[in-house]
Protein backbone atom coordinates (compact mmCIF):
# COMPACT_ATOMS: atom_id res chain seq x y z
CA UNK A 1 0.00 0.00 0.00
CA UNK A 2 1.29 3.45 -0.89
CA UNK A 3 2.03 5.57 2.60
CA UNK A 4 -1.05 8.19 2.40
CA UNK A 5 -3.23 4.97 2.24
CA UNK A 6 -1.57 3.02 5.06
CA UNK A 7 -1.94 6.33 7.17
CA UNK A 8 -5.42 7.07 6.32
CA UNK A 9 -6.67 3.44 7.27
CA UNK A 10 -4.27 2.88 10.20
CA UNK A 11 -5.68 6.08 11.37
CA UNK A 12 -9.57 5.18 11.07
CA UNK A 13 -8.26 1.36 12.31
CA UNK A 14 -6.11 2.69 15.35
CA UNK A 15 -9.45 4.75 16.32
CA UNK A 16 -11.67 2.32 16.08
CA UNK A 17 -9.73 -0.47 17.61
CA UNK A 18 -9.20 1.85 20.87
CA UNK A 19 -12.37 2.11 21.39
CA UNK A 20 -13.18 -1.68 20.24
CA UNK A 21 -10.36 -2.81 23.21
CA UNK A 22 -14.10 -1.91 25.84
CA UNK A 23 -16.08 -3.64 23.04
CA UNK A 24 -14.08 -6.66 23.62
CA UNK A 25 -13.77 -6.64 27.03
CA UNK A 26 -17.23 -6.40 27.28
CA UNK A 27 -18.32 -8.87 24.78
CA UNK A 28 -16.71 -10.78 26.85
CA UNK A 29 -17.79 -10.31 30.19
CA UNK A 30 -21.20 -10.52 28.98
CA UNK A 31 -20.43 -14.01 26.71
CA UNK A 32 -19.00 -15.10 30.51
CA UNK A 33 -22.16 -14.70 32.21
CA UNK A 34 -25.16 -14.76 29.36
CA UNK A 35 -24.60 -18.87 28.92
CA UNK A 36 -23.75 -19.32 32.16
CA UNK A 37 -27.06 -17.78 33.70
CA UNK A 38 -29.01 -18.19 30.90
CA UNK A 39 -28.31 -21.67 30.58
CA UNK A 40 -28.14 -24.09 27.11
CA UNK A 41 -31.84 -23.65 26.67
CA UNK A 42 -32.74 -19.72 27.74
CA UNK A 43 -29.16 -18.85 25.45
CA UNK A 44 -30.43 -20.78 22.83
CA UNK A 45 -34.11 -18.51 22.53
CA UNK A 46 -32.11 -15.64 23.12
CA UNK A 47 -29.09 -16.46 20.08
CA UNK A 48 -32.66 -17.74 18.22
CA UNK A 49 -34.38 -14.19 18.90
CA UNK A 50 -30.91 -12.03 17.86
CA UNK A 51 -30.44 -13.51 14.55
CA UNK A 52 -34.07 -13.48 13.26
CA UNK A 53 -33.38 -9.41 14.55
CA UNK A 54 -30.24 -9.44 12.07
CA UNK A 55 -32.31 -10.65 9.18
CA UNK A 56 -34.64 -7.61 9.72
CA UNK A 57 -32.27 -5.06 10.53
CA UNK A 58 -31.06 -5.82 7.19
CA UNK A 59 -33.85 -4.46 5.46
CA UNK A 60 -34.17 -1.36 8.06
CA UNK A 61 -30.62 -0.76 7.00
CA UNK A 62 -30.81 -1.15 3.44
CA UNK A 63 -27.09 -1.29 2.80
CA UNK A 64 -26.11 1.75 4.39
CA UNK A 65 -23.17 0.12 5.67
CA UNK A 66 -21.23 -0.08 1.99
CA UNK A 67 -23.91 2.33 0.12
CA UNK A 68 -23.68 5.69 2.01
CA UNK A 69 -19.71 5.97 2.62
CA UNK A 70 -19.24 5.03 -0.67
CA UNK A 71 -20.91 7.53 -2.48
CA UNK A 72 -20.69 10.53 0.53
CA UNK A 73 -17.08 9.41 -0.03
CA UNK A 74 -17.38 10.31 -3.38
CA UNK A 75 -19.68 12.52 -3.50
CA UNK A 76 -19.78 14.70 0.28
CA UNK A 77 -21.37 18.06 -1.52
CA UNK A 78 -24.76 16.11 -1.27
CA UNK A 79 -24.33 14.34 1.86
CA UNK A 80 -27.30 16.19 4.02
CA UNK A 81 -30.06 15.43 1.30
CA UNK A 82 -28.73 11.62 1.00
CA UNK A 83 -28.76 11.44 4.92
CA UNK A 84 -32.04 12.82 5.25
CA UNK A 85 -34.10 10.97 2.43
CA UNK A 86 -32.30 7.72 3.81
CA UNK A 87 -33.48 8.75 7.35
CA UNK A 88 -37.02 8.59 5.75
CA UNK A 89 -36.96 5.71 4.04
CA UNK A 90 -35.70 3.55 6.94
CA UNK A 91 -38.54 4.40 9.29
CA UNK A 92 -41.14 3.19 6.13
CA UNK A 93 -39.04 -0.38 5.80
CA UNK A 94 -38.79 -0.68 9.39
CA UNK A 95 -42.51 -0.30 9.84
CA UNK A 96 -42.44 -3.21 7.49
CA UNK A 97 -40.02 -4.91 8.61
CA UNK A 98 -42.43 -5.14 12.38
CA UNK A 99 -44.94 -6.21 10.05
CA UNK A 100 -43.13 -8.96 8.38
CA UNK A 101 -41.68 -9.91 12.22
CA UNK A 102 -45.09 -10.15 13.47
CA UNK A 103 -46.20 -12.91 10.51
CA UNK A 104 -43.32 -14.82 10.82
CA UNK A 105 -44.01 -15.48 14.32
CA UNK A 106 -47.40 -16.31 13.84
CA UNK A 107 -45.91 -18.63 11.19
CA UNK A 108 -43.91 -20.19 13.19
CA UNK A 109 -45.83 -21.08 16.00
CA UNK A 110 -43.39 -19.47 18.69
CA UNK A 111 -43.53 -19.48 22.67
CA UNK A 112 -45.37 -15.82 23.79
CA UNK A 113 -41.72 -15.89 25.50
CA UNK A 114 -40.02 -16.13 22.37
CA UNK A 115 -42.25 -13.67 20.38
CA UNK A 116 -41.95 -10.97 23.21
CA UNK A 117 -38.28 -11.69 23.26
CA UNK A 118 -38.13 -11.01 19.14
CA UNK A 119 -40.21 -8.29 19.26
CA UNK A 120 -38.45 -6.60 21.44
CA UNK A 121 -35.27 -6.68 19.69
CA UNK A 122 -36.82 -5.72 16.21
CA UNK A 123 -38.58 -2.86 17.67
CA UNK A 124 -34.82 -1.50 18.58
CA UNK A 125 -34.17 -2.09 14.91
CA UNK A 126 -35.69 1.59 14.19
CA UNK A 127 -32.43 3.59 16.41
CA UNK A 128 -30.15 0.74 15.68
CA UNK A 129 -30.96 1.39 11.81
CA UNK A 130 -30.71 5.12 11.74
CA UNK A 131 -27.11 4.54 13.80
CA UNK A 132 -25.59 2.84 11.63
CA UNK A 133 -27.09 5.40 8.90
CA UNK A 134 -24.90 7.95 11.11
CA UNK A 135 -22.36 5.71 11.21
CA UNK A 136 -21.85 5.05 7.16
CA UNK A 137 -22.01 8.80 6.80
CA UNK A 138 -18.93 9.18 9.46
CA UNK A 139 -17.08 6.32 7.52
CA UNK A 140 -17.73 8.03 3.96
CA UNK A 141 -16.16 11.23 5.44
CA UNK A 142 -13.44 8.70 7.31
CA UNK A 143 -14.09 10.14 10.58
CA UNK A 144 -14.42 7.32 12.97
CA UNK A 145 -13.80 8.36 15.78
CA UNK A 146 -17.61 9.47 16.70
CA UNK A 147 -19.11 5.98 15.86
CA UNK A 148 -16.33 4.36 17.77
CA UNK A 149 -16.90 6.21 21.04
CA UNK A 150 -20.87 5.17 20.45
CA UNK A 151 -20.28 1.50 19.68
CA UNK A 152 -17.91 1.39 22.84
CA UNK A 153 -20.93 2.98 24.91
CA UNK A 154 -23.43 0.95 23.80
CA UNK A 155 -21.28 -2.18 25.07
CA UNK A 156 -20.14 -1.03 28.07
CA UNK A 157 -23.76 0.32 29.24
CA UNK A 158 -24.96 -3.13 28.15
CA UNK A 159 -22.07 -5.07 30.58
CA UNK A 160 -22.59 -2.54 33.28
CA UNK A 161 -26.59 -3.36 33.42
CA UNK A 162 -27.08 -6.52 32.07
CA UNK A 163 -24.07 -8.21 34.38
CA UNK A 164 -25.77 -6.86 37.52
CA UNK A 165 -29.21 -7.72 36.37
CA UNK A 166 -28.16 -11.37 35.68
CA UNK A 167 -26.86 -11.69 39.07
CA UNK A 168 -30.29 -10.81 40.62
CA UNK A 169 -31.83 -13.52 38.55
CA UNK A 170 -32.92 -11.69 35.67
CA UNK A 171 -33.80 -13.78 32.72
CA UNK A 172 -34.22 -13.54 28.61
CA UNK A 173 -36.87 -10.80 28.88
CA UNK A 174 -34.76 -8.16 31.11
CA UNK A 175 -31.50 -8.56 29.09
CA UNK A 176 -33.28 -8.06 25.34
CA UNK A 177 -34.19 -4.37 27.20
CA UNK A 178 -31.25 -4.05 28.01
CA UNK A 179 -29.66 -4.46 24.66
CA UNK A 180 -32.90 -2.38 23.06
CA UNK A 181 -31.60 0.24 25.84
CA UNK A 182 -27.82 0.30 24.43
CA UNK A 183 -28.40 1.01 21.35
CA UNK A 184 -30.56 3.60 21.79
CA UNK A 185 -27.74 4.86 23.80
CA UNK A 186 -25.42 4.59 20.56
CA UNK A 187 -28.15 6.40 18.72
CA UNK A 188 -28.20 9.21 20.83
CA UNK A 189 -24.62 9.74 21.17
CA UNK A 190 -24.26 9.30 16.80
CA UNK A 191 -26.85 11.66 16.85
CA UNK A 192 -24.72 14.07 19.35
CA UNK A 193 -22.27 14.34 17.13
CA UNK A 194 -23.70 14.65 13.57
CA UNK A 195 -23.57 18.23 13.14
CA UNK A 196 -19.82 17.81 12.81
CA UNK A 197 -19.85 17.02 9.35
CA UNK A 198 -23.53 17.32 7.94
CA UNK A 199 -25.87 20.53 8.39
CA UNK A 200 -29.16 18.84 7.93
CA UNK A 201 -31.91 20.63 6.07
CA UNK A 202 -35.40 18.98 6.11
CA UNK A 203 -36.26 19.02 2.50
CA UNK A 204 -37.95 15.82 0.95
CA UNK A 205 -38.60 14.86 -2.41
CA UNK A 206 -40.44 11.63 -2.85
CA UNK A 207 -38.56 11.26 -6.38
CA UNK A 208 -35.36 11.72 -4.58
CA UNK A 209 -36.72 8.73 -2.13
CA UNK A 210 -37.69 6.38 -5.37
CA UNK A 211 -34.16 6.89 -6.72
CA UNK A 212 -32.00 5.85 -3.71
CA UNK A 213 -34.43 2.90 -3.04
CA UNK A 214 -33.80 1.74 -6.53
CA UNK A 215 -30.00 2.51 -6.62
CA UNK A 216 -29.65 0.55 -2.96
CA UNK A 217 -31.02 -2.54 -3.88
CA UNK A 218 -27.74 -4.04 -4.78
CA UNK A 219 -26.19 -3.24 -2.04
CA UNK A 220 -29.51 -4.14 0.47
CA UNK A 221 -29.41 -7.28 -1.34
CA UNK A 222 -25.88 -8.26 -1.10
CA UNK A 223 -26.35 -7.66 2.59
CA UNK A 224 -29.51 -8.90 3.31
CA UNK A 225 -28.75 -12.33 1.46
CA UNK A 226 -25.25 -12.24 3.34
CA UNK A 227 -27.12 -11.85 6.62
CA UNK A 228 -29.88 -14.44 5.62
CA UNK A 229 -27.45 -17.28 4.77
CA UNK A 230 -25.05 -16.81 7.90
CA UNK A 231 -28.17 -16.24 10.31
CA UNK A 232 -30.71 -19.12 8.84
CA UNK A 233 -29.18 -21.80 10.87
CA UNK A 234 -29.85 -20.82 13.87
CA UNK A 235 -34.03 -20.60 12.57
CA UNK A 236 -33.72 -24.13 11.17
CA UNK A 237 -31.66 -25.60 14.36
CA UNK A 238 -34.82 -23.93 16.00
CA UNK A 239 -37.06 -26.37 13.76
CA UNK A 240 -34.94 -29.10 13.72
CA UNK A 241 -33.54 -29.61 17.19
CA UNK A 242 -34.28 -29.03 20.98
CA UNK A 243 -33.40 -25.20 22.40
CA UNK A 244 -30.18 -26.80 24.13
CA UNK A 245 -28.79 -27.30 20.76
CA UNK A 246 -29.16 -23.79 19.46
CA UNK A 247 -27.61 -22.46 22.97
CA UNK A 248 -24.32 -24.33 22.23
CA UNK A 249 -24.41 -23.27 18.81
CA UNK A 250 -25.14 -19.86 19.71
CA UNK A 251 -22.44 -19.44 22.52
CA UNK A 252 -19.76 -20.79 19.60
CA UNK A 253 -21.17 -18.72 17.04
CA UNK A 254 -21.15 -15.32 19.19
CA UNK A 255 -17.25 -16.18 20.02
CA UNK A 256 -17.08 -16.56 16.63
CA UNK A 257 -18.38 -13.30 15.78
CA UNK A 258 -16.30 -11.66 18.60
CA UNK A 259 -13.25 -12.77 16.07
CA UNK A 260 -14.25 -11.08 13.22
CA UNK A 261 -14.28 -7.60 14.77
CA UNK A 262 -10.83 -6.69 13.58
CA UNK A 263 -11.34 -7.70 9.72
CA UNK A 264 -14.33 -6.07 10.09
CA UNK A 265 -12.75 -2.74 11.37
CA UNK A 266 -10.04 -3.11 8.89
CA UNK A 267 -12.63 -3.61 5.84
CA UNK A 268 -14.80 -0.89 6.97
CA UNK A 269 -11.86 1.67 7.37
CA UNK A 270 -10.62 0.51 3.69
CA UNK A 271 -13.75 1.02 1.97
CA UNK A 272 -13.76 4.51 1.78
CA UNK A 273 -10.17 4.14 0.17
CA UNK A 274 -11.14 1.48 -2.23
CA UNK A 275 -14.49 2.87 -3.15
CA UNK A 276 -12.11 6.02 -4.50
CA UNK A 277 -9.38 4.13 -6.11
CA UNK A 278 -11.41 2.24 -8.18
CA UNK A 279 -12.99 5.05 -9.30
CA UNK A 280 -10.21 7.26 -10.23
CA UNK A 281 -7.03 4.58 -9.66
CA UNK A 282 -7.34 1.11 -10.54
CA UNK A 283 -3.94 0.02 -10.22
CA UNK A 284 -3.59 1.51 -6.18
CA UNK A 285 -6.62 -0.07 -5.50
CA UNK A 286 -4.68 -3.76 -7.21
CA UNK A 287 -2.17 -2.88 -4.94
CA UNK A 288 -4.17 -2.44 -1.87
CA UNK A 289 -6.72 -5.20 -2.24
CA UNK A 290 -3.48 -7.57 -2.39
CA UNK A 291 -1.82 -6.36 0.61
CA UNK A 292 -5.42 -6.10 2.52
CA UNK A 293 -5.53 -10.03 1.85
CA UNK A 294 -2.11 -10.85 2.63
CA UNK A 295 -2.69 -9.19 5.86
CA UNK A 296 -6.08 -10.56 6.84
CA UNK A 297 -4.85 -14.13 5.45
CA UNK A 298 -1.69 -13.91 7.96
CA UNK A 299 -3.68 -12.49 11.23
CA UNK A 300 -6.45 -15.27 10.79
CA UNK A 301 -3.97 -18.76 10.37
CA UNK A 302 -3.04 -18.00 14.35
CA UNK A 303 -6.62 -17.13 15.24
CA UNK A 304 -7.64 -20.64 13.01
CA UNK A 305 -4.96 -22.61 14.86
CA UNK A 306 -5.59 -21.72 18.14
CA UNK A 307 -9.15 -22.36 18.27
CA UNK A 308 -8.75 -25.44 17.14
CA UNK A 309 -5.73 -26.84 19.12
CA UNK A 310 -7.52 -24.90 22.23
CA UNK A 311 -11.34 -25.23 21.62
CA UNK A 312 -12.10 -27.50 24.96
CA UNK A 313 -10.21 -24.84 27.31
CA UNK A 314 -11.84 -21.61 25.79
CA UNK A 315 -15.26 -22.90 26.07
CA UNK A 316 -14.67 -24.09 29.43
CA UNK A 317 -13.26 -21.01 30.62
CA UNK A 318 -16.13 -18.62 29.20
CA UNK A 319 -19.23 -20.77 29.27
CA UNK A 320 -18.47 -23.91 31.34
CA UNK A 321 -18.30 -27.51 30.19
CA UNK A 322 -21.20 -28.31 32.26
CA UNK A 323 -23.59 -27.33 29.75
CA UNK A 324 -21.60 -26.02 27.02
CA UNK A 325 -19.14 -28.84 26.44
CA UNK A 326 -20.95 -29.69 23.30
CA UNK A 327 -19.88 -26.05 21.81
CA UNK A 328 -16.09 -27.25 21.63
CA UNK A 329 -16.59 -29.45 18.08
CA UNK A 330 -18.67 -26.57 16.80
CA UNK A 331 -16.00 -23.83 17.71
CA UNK A 332 -13.38 -26.37 16.17
CA UNK A 333 -15.46 -26.44 12.77
CA UNK A 334 -15.67 -22.63 12.88
CA UNK A 335 -12.39 -22.46 12.91
CA UNK A 336 -11.49 -23.62 9.68
CA UNK A 337 -13.62 -21.20 8.37
CA UNK A 338 -12.06 -18.13 10.03
CA UNK A 339 -9.63 -17.18 6.84
CA UNK A 340 -12.02 -17.74 4.59
CA UNK A 341 -14.22 -15.51 6.28
CA UNK A 342 -11.53 -12.87 6.88
CA UNK A 343 -10.64 -13.09 3.10
CA UNK A 344 -14.43 -12.45 2.19
CA UNK A 345 -14.41 -9.26 4.46
CA UNK A 346 -11.81 -7.60 2.02
CA UNK A 347 -13.26 -9.27 -1.20
CA UNK A 348 -16.36 -7.80 -0.32
CA UNK A 349 -15.35 -3.89 -0.35
CA UNK A 350 -13.49 -4.68 -3.78
CA UNK A 351 -16.83 -5.99 -5.16
CA UNK A 352 -18.32 -2.61 -4.55
CA UNK A 353 -15.47 -0.23 -5.01
CA UNK A 354 -15.41 -1.74 -9.05
CA UNK A 355 -19.36 -2.43 -8.96
CA UNK A 356 -19.29 -5.85 -9.35
CA UNK A 357 -21.84 -5.76 -6.18
CA UNK A 358 -24.74 -6.68 -8.26
CA UNK A 359 -23.30 -10.00 -9.45
CA UNK A 360 -22.02 -10.21 -5.29
CA UNK A 361 -25.82 -9.86 -4.50
CA UNK A 362 -26.60 -12.78 -6.92
CA UNK A 363 -23.90 -15.32 -5.82
CA UNK A 364 -25.14 -14.34 -1.87
CA UNK A 365 -28.57 -14.99 -3.14
CA UNK A 366 -27.33 -18.49 -4.38
CA UNK A 367 -24.85 -19.03 -0.98
CA UNK A 368 -28.58 -18.69 0.77
CA UNK A 369 -29.63 -22.10 -1.17
CA UNK A 370 -26.33 -23.79 -0.36
CA UNK A 371 -26.58 -22.96 2.97
CA UNK A 372 -30.05 -23.89 3.77
CA UNK A 373 -29.35 -27.27 1.57
CA UNK A 374 -26.79 -28.35 3.28
CA UNK A 375 -28.64 -27.91 6.70
CA UNK A 376 -31.89 -29.67 5.90
CA UNK A 377 -29.50 -32.74 5.35
CA UNK A 378 -26.94 -32.30 7.71
CA UNK A 379 -28.80 -31.03 10.65
CA UNK A 380 -30.98 -33.67 10.88
CA UNK A 381 -28.02 -35.71 10.41
CA UNK A 382 -26.04 -35.08 13.39
CA UNK A 383 -28.39 -34.65 15.27
CA UNK A 384 -29.13 -38.29 14.98
CA UNK A 385 -25.53 -39.38 15.28
CA UNK A 386 -24.02 -37.11 17.23
CA UNK A 387 -26.94 -35.54 19.16
CA UNK A 388 -25.61 -32.23 18.50
CA UNK A 389 -27.07 -30.54 14.58
CA UNK A 390 -24.74 -27.93 15.44
CA UNK A 391 -21.79 -29.88 13.95
CA UNK A 392 -23.75 -29.47 10.38
CA UNK A 393 -24.82 -26.14 10.95
CA UNK A 394 -21.34 -25.50 11.38
CA UNK A 395 -19.99 -27.57 8.52
CA UNK A 396 -22.84 -25.77 6.33
CA UNK A 397 -21.33 -22.91 7.18
CA UNK A 398 -17.84 -23.18 6.27
CA UNK A 399 -18.95 -24.39 2.89
CA UNK A 400 -20.84 -21.74 2.11
CA UNK A 401 -18.44 -18.93 3.15
CA UNK A 402 -15.95 -21.00 0.76
CA UNK A 403 -18.61 -21.18 -2.17
CA UNK A 404 -18.82 -17.27 -1.49
CA UNK A 405 -15.45 -16.58 -1.41
CA UNK A 406 -14.32 -18.63 -4.74
CA UNK A 407 -17.64 -16.78 -6.38
CA UNK A 408 -16.50 -13.60 -5.36
CA UNK A 409 -12.75 -14.53 -6.98
CA UNK A 410 -14.59 -14.86 -10.35
CA UNK A 411 -16.63 -12.48 -10.19
CA UNK A 412 -13.64 -9.35 -9.48
CA UNK A 413 -11.00 -8.67 -12.36
CA UNK A 414 -8.29 -11.18 -12.78
CA UNK A 415 -5.57 -9.49 -12.47
CA UNK A 416 -6.13 -8.31 -8.91
CA UNK A 417 -4.98 -11.79 -7.87
CA UNK A 418 -0.77 -12.07 -8.72
CA UNK A 419 1.53 -14.60 -8.20
CA UNK A 420 3.10 -12.21 -5.56
CA UNK A 421 -0.08 -12.17 -3.20
CA UNK A 422 -0.05 -16.20 -4.45
CA UNK A 423 3.13 -16.70 -2.53
CA UNK A 424 2.92 -14.69 0.36
CA UNK A 425 -0.81 -16.36 1.41
CA UNK A 426 1.83 -19.60 1.03
CA UNK A 427 4.27 -18.64 3.30
CA UNK A 428 1.92 -17.71 5.25
CA UNK A 429 0.65 -21.10 5.31
CA UNK A 430 3.88 -22.63 6.10
CA UNK A 431 4.53 -20.49 9.07
CA UNK A 432 0.85 -21.53 10.18
CA UNK A 433 2.55 -25.31 10.08
CA UNK A 434 5.67 -23.97 12.45
CA UNK A 435 3.26 -22.89 14.68
CA UNK A 436 1.38 -25.99 15.06
CA UNK A 437 4.23 -27.92 15.23
CA UNK A 438 5.36 -25.82 18.22
CA UNK A 439 1.85 -26.30 19.84
CA UNK A 440 2.35 -30.24 19.74
CA UNK A 441 5.67 -29.82 20.89
CA UNK A 442 4.68 -27.44 23.76
CA UNK A 443 1.94 -30.23 24.50
CA UNK A 444 4.28 -33.20 24.76
CA UNK A 445 5.89 -31.45 27.36
CA UNK A 446 3.27 -30.75 29.60
CA UNK A 447 3.06 -26.69 29.38
CA UNK A 448 -0.37 -25.34 30.14
CA UNK A 449 -2.34 -24.13 27.42
CA UNK A 450 -1.81 -20.58 27.32
CA UNK A 451 2.02 -21.12 27.47
CA UNK A 452 1.42 -23.32 24.32
CA UNK A 453 -0.40 -20.16 22.72
CA UNK A 454 2.37 -17.81 23.97
CA UNK A 455 4.96 -20.02 22.23
CA UNK A 456 2.96 -21.12 18.98
CA UNK A 457 2.52 -17.13 18.48
CA UNK A 458 6.42 -16.41 19.42
CA UNK A 459 7.46 -19.18 16.51
CA UNK A 460 4.50 -17.39 14.31
CA UNK A 461 5.91 -14.09 13.94
CA UNK A 462 9.39 -15.28 14.01
CA UNK A 463 8.76 -17.79 10.73
CA UNK A 464 7.26 -14.54 9.21
CA UNK A 465 10.06 -12.36 10.02
CA UNK A 466 12.29 -14.91 8.85
CA UNK A 467 10.76 -16.34 5.27
CA UNK A 468 10.14 -12.24 4.63
CA UNK A 469 6.44 -12.56 4.60
CA UNK A 470 6.33 -8.67 3.82
CA UNK A 471 9.00 -6.57 2.38
CA UNK A 472 10.68 -4.24 4.26
CA UNK A 473 9.36 -1.01 2.65
CA UNK A 474 5.71 -2.24 3.43
CA UNK A 475 7.00 -2.86 6.87
CA UNK A 476 8.44 0.67 7.38
CA UNK A 477 5.00 1.97 6.24
CA UNK A 478 3.56 0.50 8.51
CA UNK A 479 5.56 1.17 11.20
CA UNK A 480 5.42 4.15 10.61
CA UNK A 481 2.08 4.50 10.10
CA UNK A 482 1.16 2.65 13.50
CA UNK A 483 4.08 4.14 15.63
CA UNK A 484 3.29 5.79 18.73
CA UNK A 485 4.75 9.47 17.19
CA UNK A 486 1.73 8.56 14.61
CA UNK A 487 -0.73 7.58 16.91
CA UNK A 488 -0.49 10.36 19.66
CA UNK A 489 -0.54 13.06 16.31
CA UNK A 490 -4.06 11.18 15.00
CA UNK A 491 -5.67 10.94 19.09
CA UNK A 492 -4.27 14.68 19.54
CA UNK A 493 -6.57 15.70 16.64
CA UNK A 494 -9.03 13.30 17.87
CA UNK A 495 -8.78 15.77 21.40
CA UNK A 496 -9.24 18.82 19.42
CA UNK A 497 -12.25 17.60 17.49
CA UNK A 498 -14.22 16.70 20.44
CA UNK A 499 -13.36 19.79 22.39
Amino acid sequence: MEYSVTRSVAKNTAIMMTTQIVTWVAGLVLLFFLPRYLGSKGYGELFLAMSIQAIFWTLVDYGSQEFIPKHISIDRENASSLFIHSASIRVILWLLSMILTIGLCIFSGYSWHLVLLILVLTTSNLWEGMSSLIRGCFLGFEEMKYPSVAAASRRFFLMATAVPALLLGAKEVVVVILMAASTLVSFLINAKYLKKILTIHFSIRIRTMVDLLKAGIPYFLLSFFGIVYYRIDAFMLSMMTPKSVVGWYGASSKLFDILMTFPLIFSTALLPVLSRQGKFEYNSMRNTTGKAIEYMVILGIPIAIALAFFAKDIVGLLFGLAQFSQSTIILQIFAAGIVLVYVDFILGGTTISVDRQRWSAFFSFLAIFVNVGLNFFMIPYFQKSMANGGVGAAIATDVTELFVMLATVFILPRDLFTRKLLYAVTKGLACGVTMALAILGGEALGFPWLAQVAIGSVVYGSSLILTKVFEPAEIERLLKAFSLKNLKGIFAQRSEASA
